[in-house]
C-alpha cells in the first residue's frame, strides 16, 4: 500500500488537481452523464469556478510519497457563496445551476461567510481507491476548515455510495433532498433518467 501524505492544494499540483476532478466528474457524474456534457466542455465551464475555490485555501491533495504523483483531491469552498454566485450557465450547464439553486433555498437562509463549509469535488485516482485516499482528504479538510473557524460541512450528495457514507456512516443530517424525476427546469426533465439514487440531499454535518 502506497504511503500518502495529505497537503494543501498548492502550486503545481493545481493543474493536476484540475484534470483529475474534470475526468472523474464526467466519468462518474449521474449528473454530468444525464446531461450528455464532455470532457472538455465540462474543462473550460470548471477553470473559472475552480481557481476560485482554490484561491479560498480550503483545498487540500494527496501525494504518493514515494512518486510525489498526485492520487487525489478534495476541493473545498465557503457554502455561503452558493447563495450569491452571480454567474447564470446556460446551455446543457443550466440545470446544474438550478438544481443547485433548488438545494439552498430548501436550506433556508444563507450562512453567514465563514459558517459552513461546502466539499463541492472529491477526486482519487482509480490505482488509489479502496486505501482510505478519500478518507484521509475528508479528515484533513475538516481540519483546515475548524481551524479557519468554520462551524458546519455541507455535502451535495448526487450517488447513492456518497449518501450511504455521508448520511449513515457519518451521521450527517439531510437538510434538503429534491427528487430527480420530478425536478423541472424550463419545461423539462433533465436528470428524469437518473433512478439510483432516486434523489439529490443536502446534508449537514458539525465540525
Amino acid at each position: 500500500m502506497a504511503l500518502i501524505s495529505v497537503q494543501p492544494l498548492t502550486g503545481e499540483l493545481q493543474e493536476e488537481a484540475f484534470a483529475l476532478a474534470a475526468e472523474v466528474f464526467v466519468e462518474s457524474s449521474t449528473l454530468h452523464r444525464a446531461l450528455g456534457i464532455g470532457l472538455e466542455e465540462y474543462r473550460n465551464y470548471l477553470r473559472q469556478s475552480f481557481a476560485e475555490m482554490l484561491a479560498e485555501d480550503l483545498s487540500v491533495a494527496a501525494v504518493d510519497e514515494k512518486s510525489g504523483r498526485l492520487s487525489g483531491c478534495l476541493i473545498a469552498t465557503d457554502f455561503a457563496g452558493q447563495f450569491t454566485a452571480q454567474r447564470e450557465p446556460s446551455g446543457r450547464f443550466a440545470p446544474l445551476a438550478a438544481l443547485t439553486a433548488a438545494l439552498c433555498d430548501q436550506y433556508g437562509p444563507a450562512p453567514n461567510p465563514g459558517q459552513a463549509m461546502l466539499v463541492d469535488m472529491g477526486a482519487v485516482l482509480p490505482g488509489y481507491a479502496g486505501h482510505g485516499v478519500y478518507k484521509q482528504l475528508r479528515k484533513a479538510v475538516e481540519v483546515r476548515a475548524r481551524n479557519r473557524g468554520f462551524q458546519t460541512i455541507i455535502g451535495e450528495l448526487s450517488s447513492a455510495a456518497t449518501q450511504h457514507v455521508i448520511l449513515n456512516r457519518l451521521g450527517h443530517r439531510k437538510v434538503a433532498e429534491i427528487s430527480f424525476a420530478s425536478f423541472e427546469h424550463d419545461g423539462g426533465f433533465p436528470f428524469a433518467a437518473i433512478t439510483e439514487p432516486a434523489s439529490i440531499v443536502l446534508a449537514e454535518g458539525v465540525l
